[in-house]
């Protein structure tokens, strides 16, 4: 159980879609999971926002079972706390836990660029494609989140491990959620994108260590503007 202020909690309005979207051979307790965890990643549930089973329960229609499963699984992949009194937030990064996600992306990032050469069109065709779409979404934090994990996706596929592939996709919920939070600075989304080029341009050129050089600074910049986002708006 996480140690947070009262004033930090909120109480409000759930702002979650209906399951109705869903198919019906896709299991209730699925559906409810993959709702609550798209509105946390898009920011549509906040950092702190009370999740009342009760409430849920209500908003989608449901018996509070499915919920119930479905805040347990939320709670392993870190996007809920389950605080004192049994209640349910969603929950609040840290300082330690930015710092911890960023230090892992770079070791493992700085090591992926180091085995893409000049001449591996394909990955470098890749990177580009991503970057392409990404110029469409520059006011779109959660269009342009997509765009912007695929370009790192594609740059630990060059690893080509399997075993650092599932250790990633663990964090992966988290990872895209700090990643929306901190694209929702416009000025970062266009200095973010532009780095992208930037890494490929050296990448073409063969100058592996000025790609490595401006990947730290984008990764240790994403840093900076997300413990700034949280800094700022929990304090």
């Amino acid at each position: 159980m996480k140690n947070v202020k009262e004033e930090l909690i909120i109480d409000g309005e759930l702002d979650i879609e209906s399951l109705e979207e869903f198919p019906s051979y896709v299991p209730l307790g699925e559906a409810v999971l993959q709702t609550l965890r798209k509105a946390i990643l898009d920011g549509s549930l906040k950092p702190g926002q009370l999740l009342s089973e009760n409430k849920i329960s209500s908003k989608l229609s449901v018996s509070r079972t499915p919920i119930r499963e479905a805040l347990r699984f939320l709670e392993k992949e870190n996007l809920v706390s389950v605080l004192p009194g049994r209640r349910v937030i969603v929950s609040i990064p840290t300082v330690r836990e930015i710092e911890e996600i960023y230090q892992i992306r770079l070791i493992i990032e700085t090591e992926a660029l180091r085995l893409i050469s000049h001449s591996n069109d394909t990955i470098i065709q890749q990177l580009e494609t991503c970057l392409k779409t990404a110029e469409t979404q520059l006011n779109d934090p959660i269009h342009l989140g997509k765009a912007n994990s695929n370009f790192h996706s594609i740059l630990t596929s060059s690893l080509d491990n399997s075993r650092l592939e599932q250790f990633l996709d663990s964090l992966q919920y988290t990872i895209n959620r700090f990643r929306y939070y901190s694209l929702k600075n416009d000025q970062w989304a266009k200095d973010s994108e532009n780095e992208h080029w930037e890494i490929i341009k050296y990448l073409k050129n063969n100058q592996t260590e000025e790609a490595i050089k401006v990947l730290r600074k984008h990764l240790l910049t994403a840093q900076k503007v997300l413990v700034l986002f949280i800094s700022e708006n929990f304090k």
